[in-house]
């Protein structure tokens, strides 16, 4: 049983429907639209034939499902016939996805107690309350978001396994983060400290700059978040912008060594933290205005997912200078 499934509190089950279509976003921004559309093996769907499913899922059944429920007693629903495929780009399949959901999650924001525990008749599942078909909704869209990172898997796109809420265990989680100091070493080594203050391209980031990045989030952002989820009874976090973030301050002057090094010395605290924890610490919740209900284990396997990010930024980045040099 996830999390999710064993909650009781509506609020956390509205915050996981509401940021779903965030989540949908980031997980198929980056396929190209051969990708999107490419089937991960034979008979399984491609990404967007996910994506066209939760549109179906929430604009034909949910939305109007719920109206019925609020507007009639007890409603009996036929069975939905399955219409041709959508033939829409993705990008609109994704507007009509968050188009809907919002709809559902407004009429569900507005509901009292007994709004809550109003019923419908499915053909599939019987009696259902709004609170059951919400909850429902919910498991749905996991198993929806979990189907698109495997096959961004398949494609060999980067894992975004929060966005999927798929946590890694305490164990792998510690090893993956133990190694990116090191790792970021070698791919900066024998850099002078102009070249890694150039930025590959106009408006993107330096090596220095992603170095300070780094630092920055594990010792302001990462760690402190992860310790209010152990301490603090559902812990509500701002949604963060890392490019607002980066132009309040300027990062390409400074030691990237020094930068580094101060990494490392967060990072060996954040490892220390995740070593410590007691048992079912990984399940305790917080809720972030990006991710929605975040379980402790989720948020650090979010860490390991952006140290890959970078990572591949900074090889980029040398990439590039190398590039330049000829």
């Amino acid at each position: 049983m996830t999390p999710l499934a064993s909650m009781t509190d509506r609020a956390i089950v509205v915050a996981s429907l509401r940021a779903t279509p965030g989540l949908l976003r980031h997980l198929t921004a980056d396929a190209t639209p051969a990708q999107a559309t490419t089937p991960p093996a034979p008979g399984q769907w491609s990404i967007a034939e996910v994506v066209r499913h939760l549109v179906e899922g929430d604009r034909d059944t949910f939305v109007p499902r719920l109206l019925r429920i609020v507007a009639e007693t007890r409603p009996s629903f036929d069975t939905r016939r399955r219409e041709a495929g959508d033939a829409s780009d993705l990008a609109t399949r994704l507007e009509v996805f968050a188009k809907a959901r919002g709809q559902a999650v407004e009429l569900l924001g507005g509901l009292d107690d007994a709004g809550w525990r109003r019923e419908g008749v499915s053909p599939s599942r019987g009696a259902l309350t709004i609170e059951s078909y919400a909850r429902t909704m919910a498991a749905h869209d996991t198993e929806h978001l979990q189907q698109i990172h495997a096959a961004r898997q398949a494609l060999s796109l980067p894992p975004k396994r929060c966005e999927a809420r798929l946590p890694l265990a305490v164990g792998p989680l510690v090893a993956e983060l133990r190694t990116t100091p090191a790792r970021v070493g070698e791919i900066a080594w024998g850099l002078s400290a102009e070249q890694l203050r150039q930025r590959p391209r106009e408006g993107e980031w330096s090596m220095k700059e992603v170095m300070a990045h780094l630092r920055d989030l594990e010792r302001d952002l990462f760690l402190p978040r992860l310790r209010r989820i152990l301490e603090e009874e559902r812990p509500q976090f701002e949604s963060f912008d890392p490019d607002v973030w980066a132009r309040s301050r300027d990062h390409r002057e400074g030691s990237f060594e020094r930068d580094l090094e101060e990494f490392a010395a967060a990072r060996a605290r954040t490892l220390a933290f995740l070593a410590a924890l007691p048992d079912g610490a990984v399940a305790r919740l917080g809720l972030s205005g990006y991710f929605g209900p975040v379980t402790l284990a989720q948020y650090a396997t979010h860490v390991v997912d952006h140290d890959l990010e970078h990572l591949g930024q900074l090889r980029d980045c040398r990439a590039a200078l190398a590039g330049g040099a000829g």
